[in-house]
């Protein structure tokens, strides 16, 4: 099957609008500090048979998330294929977000929140943060996750505190591609696959290579071993848009990642792009 043809959820599309919300991290990303709307997502897109997309929280402050609900909800109409919302939610409130997660039900394109803890990981495993966690199940959400390697170990303690709410690793958790650290993330893989409430996206890695020089070597054992790990019917395929530009074009990861899984089953590539992503986020 030629990649043109495999019909396509992108399960991780950012959009943001710097009119209309203050992005504080994108100082530290120029190349990426402007807008970028819908139709520059078509742009990039239009050789490919993207059926669906989940749009993923981008880290507005905080006080601005409802904002950040109404711009991509708008943009949904603009492009009805954007079918889910991951939010932002306050998680570390405990009980108390459950008000949140009740406004959330008014929108069904809410189907999972992310609240990142990157920078201190230890959030993760506070009694009230895991009191939230446990709640998202209530309201069928699931839980985004985007960390990068030093923050695993309280994530993997989250996880298991929290066994009945399902749980989305995005970017196969950041390893660290440009000083080739795979026997680090062989360890890591097997660790997150191990929990049975744990998917994985495929997405994000040429960002975590050598931005300015990756190659489909460089990746390929990553994506190799995420397979071997968590296999086909717990994978996803997301395009990072467009923080994915900080390394290479939408089309060059994509052709990438396809390259290197392009001897799989029919099958299999509709699990890995399609399938996952509209089961678990229910789409």
């Amino acid at each position: 099957m030629q990649l043109q043809e495999i019909p396509i959820i992108d399960a991780h599309l950012h959009l943001w609008d710097t009119t209309k919300m203050e992005y504080p991290w994108l100082d530290n990303e120029i190349p990426i500090k402007r807008d970028f709307l819908m139709e520059d997502y078509q742009q990039q897109t239009v050789n490919f048979s993207i059926q669906k997309m989940v749009f993923v929280q981008c880290e507005c402050k905080a006080e601005q998330y409802l904002d950040e609900l109404d711009f991509v909800s708008n943009q949904a109409l603009t492009d009805p294929r954007l079918k889910g919302i991951v939010a932002y939610a306050s998680i570390e409130q405990g009980k108390a977000v459950r008000k949140v997660l009740e406004t959330f039900q008014s929108n069904p394109l809410i189907k999972g929140v992310r609240r990142m803890y990157d920078s201190y990981p230890d959030l993760c495993v506070d009694a009230d943060f895991l009191d939230g966690v446990r709640l998202l199940p209530t309201y069928n959400l699931s839980c985004d996750i985007s960390i990068k390697p030093g923050s695993i170990a309280q994530t993997l303690k989250m996880i298991k505190r929290c066994p009945d709410t399902q749980f989305v690793l995005a970017h196969l958790a950041k390893p660290d591609i440009r000083n080739g650290s795979l026997r680090d993330f062989k360890k890591n893989m097997d660790a997150f696959a191990s929990l049975p409430n744990v998917v994985a996206k495929i997405s994000g890695l040429i960002t975590e290579a050598d931005r300015a020089g990756w190659t489909v070597a460089d990746i390929r054992p990553y994506i190799d071993y995420a397979i071997e790990s968590f296999g086909f019917d717990r994978l996803m395929f997301g395009g990072d848009w467009p923080v994915v530009l900080l390394a290479g074009t939408y089309p060059q990861w994509l052709n990438s990642l396809f390259t290197c899984v392009e001897s799989c089953s029919d099958t299999e590539l509709h699990k890995l792009f399609y399938a996952t992503a509209n089961s678990v986020y229910r789409l």
